[in-house]
């Protein structure tokens, strides 16, 4: 049997419906806007605008079932919008995150009550959400993680008590939320013990600070965490099995970041510039 590899016509007009949509919502400074990337501060507050835009659209979403707020399309979609940002400079900032990963690993793993208060959020465009992954002895071994969480209480009374750090946090400077990994067995090691809680940005006792890099100001953070108290409801999925969410989440991570359009555009400006200077 043959495959086909073409976009369809639907598609190919959908394409054309984005390129029109950035054309139309881009300001005449979004080169300057977007300089530090997605995590630097024009750009994360320009995303909260752009995304509601495409979220009135009802693009921001469109592949996520219709009960959470999409329109049931197919990921090809999906893929055609992130081709599209990406290759601009990505004026959804961190919410690309958002409808990647974060909104699907709720929808499978989350609480009703979790699924009420993320979910809309994350499908109008007004929310932003950052990662809390890597450690500082616990970065591509992600298994090796050591921040703690500590349950205390019984019943709607019960909390968890969080202390540890992450680091290379990337866009934490504006979230309202982090997707944290934390071991909340004390005796168990690498994947058995590990649990997601989807916690509050502005929950005291959370520290952030900026680590300077060359590729952008605001892009990656260290993130501490000290006594900070949750209530327990903000656990994703199954106390100590979260490194299953995790694989879960992981497998839509990376689907919709479409860098590789980005690096086509950049190569054929390099390209541009290098003919110019009459160097090819």
């Amino acid at each position: 049997m043959d495959l086909e590899f073409d976009w369809s016509q639907e598609d190919i007009q959908h394409r054309r419906e984005i390129r029109e949509f950035i054309e139309r919502e881009l300001p005449d400074n979004w080169d300057e806007i977007s300089q530090h990337g997605p995590g630097g501060d024009s750009q994360a507050a320009f995303s909260r605008r752009f995304c509601g835009r495409m979220a009135e659209k009802g693009w921001l979403t469109q592949h996520w079932p219709a009960e959470y707020g999409g329109r049931d399309c197919e990921a090809w979609r999906h893929s055609i919008v992130g081709e599209e940002l990406w290759a601009i400079g990505e004026p959804r900032g961190s919410q690309y995150m958002n409808v990647n990963w974060i909104g699907p690993a709720i929808m499978q793993y989350g609480t009703e009550a979790q699924k009420r208060l993320h979910l809309p959020k994350i499908s109008a465009g007004d929310v932003l959400w950052c990662q809390g992954f890597s450690e500082p002895e616990a970065g591509s071994d992600l298994a090796a993680l050591r921040t703690r969480a500590e349950r205390r209480g019984e019943g709607d009374e019960a909390v968890y008590v969080i202390n540890g750090s992450k680091i290379w946090t990337s866009y934490c400077n504006h979230a309202d939320y982090i997707f944290l990994l934390v071991r909340t067995d004390p005796e168990s090691t690498r994947t058995k013990g590990i649990s997601v809680l989807l916690v509050p940005m502005d929950t005291p006792g959370i520290e952030i600070r900026e680590i300077p890099s060359v590729v952008g100001e605001r892009y990656f953070h260290e993130v501490f965490f000290t006594d900070v108290r949750v209530p327990a409801g903000v656990l994703l999925g199954e106390e100590n099995n979260g490194w299953g969410v995790v694989n879960y989440a992981l497998q839509f991570e990376r689907i919709g970041a479409a860098r590789y359009a980005r690096a086509a555009v950049t190569l054929d400006h390099i390209a541009e510039v290098a003919a110019e200077r009459g160097l090819m």
